[in-house]
């Protein structure tokens, strides 16, 4: 797998460690996490596939199932202000909710277009699901002093 991320969030060694958690079929031919919108211009010539409403912030990632690729826009997360494990903790949710995508489409779950709705509520369930149910290894792959959970808003 090729990673493109500067590492400032997460170490190469962790996103595999998290991927590897969640199985072989959520592995990507390559995973970029963009931390900055400068970041997507940087990297423009070697994951040249970012939407508008990526770069605007309005999407925490994305997956392009042409290239196999997996994107995390960590800039996107403002939920919580600027706490960095905050930003760690729901772009890691986004990095899941994308992988999700990734399995789905290996596995021809949703091939519809009207199935759309479900592979986004499929995606987002699985990670919170996966992200709290698995916070005790998570805690210790990303080296943080305690556990943290997702919160979803309704």
């Amino acid at each position: 797998m090729i990673i493109i991320n500067n590492g400032n969030f997460f170490t190469n060694e962790q996103i595999e460690k998290i991927i590897k958690l969640l199985g072989r079929d959520y592995k990507p031919n390559k995973m970029v996490i963009y931390e900055t919108r400068l970041d997507m211009l940087r990297h423009f010539f070697k994951c040249y596939n970012f939407s508008l409403e990526e770069f605007r912030g309005k999407l925490e990632g994305s997956y392009d199932e042409s290239t196999d690729t997996v994107y995390v826009c960590i800039f996107a997360q403002t939920d919580d202000g600027d706490d960095f494990h905050s930003k760690q903790l729901y772009s890691l949710h986004a990095m899941v909710h994308e992988l999700r995508h990734r399995y789905q489409a290996v596995r021809d779950m949703y091939t519809s277009s009207a199935a759309e709705e479900k592979s986004e509520d499929d995606a987002d369930r699985y990670a919170t699901d996966i992200v709290n149910r698995k916070s005790a290894r998570i805690k210790e792959i990303m080296g943080w002093q305690e556990e943290w959970f997702v919160e979803e808003e309704d």
